[in-house]
């Protein structure tokens, strides 16, 4: 028998007039549509920060490579290597590809892959090397062929005022570059035709395309494009 209250009343069961825990299907899209709006809005940063971090790698591997040329100056009588171009089509992408020579010689690590002899990929263009260029010996397929042109501006200072092919590394301002294709590799400024020298074409700021490169003009001292 249930217990006799004030005024005739009774006691409920413990359950009764209790609301039920959880969320309702409101509540729970509510709840969705908050961590989208949260996800949308930090999701850009990530992608910010990702790429920061990969251009400072970038810039950090350029300057290996750059002391890897100037060892093998040293140790090669002031001589650099030759840049090497491929017109075979399984090789094509591979233009300009980090010299040989540097990991034959253990300057930089080696692989025996083709297009990858010198183990350091570009860290926005998979299976490919960064970039090397100088004027002077090239080969063609591997074979020798007419000396490399490439492009300089005419004020080295400004990296700027228009420039012009050079083909003779004892008349040229530029010993040698080399070159990241940047975050976007197939970008216009990335394969800009005066690229990597033309300052048109260098990445400066997050979320930018262009080419990240790095420089000796022809007394060895060395530049960062930024």
């Amino acid at each position: 028998m249930r217990r006799i209250l004030k005024a005739g009343t009774m006691d409920e069961p413990a359950s009764a007039g209790r609301g039920h825990c959880g969320f309702t299907l409101v509540e729970a899209l509510v709840v969705v549509a908050i961590i989208g709006v949260i996800a949308a809005l930090l999701l850009p940063s990530l992608a910010r920060g990702k790429e920061t971090a990969k251009v400072a790698r970038v810039r950090a591997e350029l300057y290996g490579i750059g002391l890897a040329l100037d060892m093998y100056a040293a140790d090669y009588e002031g001589h650099i290597p030759p840049v090497r171009v491929n017109c075979n089509t399984d090789l094509r992408s591979d233009w300009c590809e980090l010299p040989v020579e540097l990991a034959n010689q253990r300057y930089l690590p080696h692989s025996y892959q083709g297009g990858l002899e010198a183990d350091l990929e570009d860290v926005f263009n998979p299976n490919h090397t960064y970039k090397y260029a100088a004027p002077g010996p090239q080969l063609l397929n591997g074979s020798p062929t007419a000396n490399y042109a490439l492009w300089a501006p005419t004020n080295l200072a400004t990296m700027s005022g228009g420039g012009r092919y050079f083909t003779d590394p004892k008349l040229s301002p530029i010993r040698w570059v080399v070159w990241s294709l940047g975050p976007r590799p197939d970008s216009a400024k990335a394969q800009d035709t005066y690229a990597p020298l033309n300052r048109e074409s260098w990445y400066t700021h997050t979320g930018d395309t262009g080419v990240i490169a790095r420089y000796a003009d022809s007394q060895g001292t060395q530049f960062l494009t930024h």
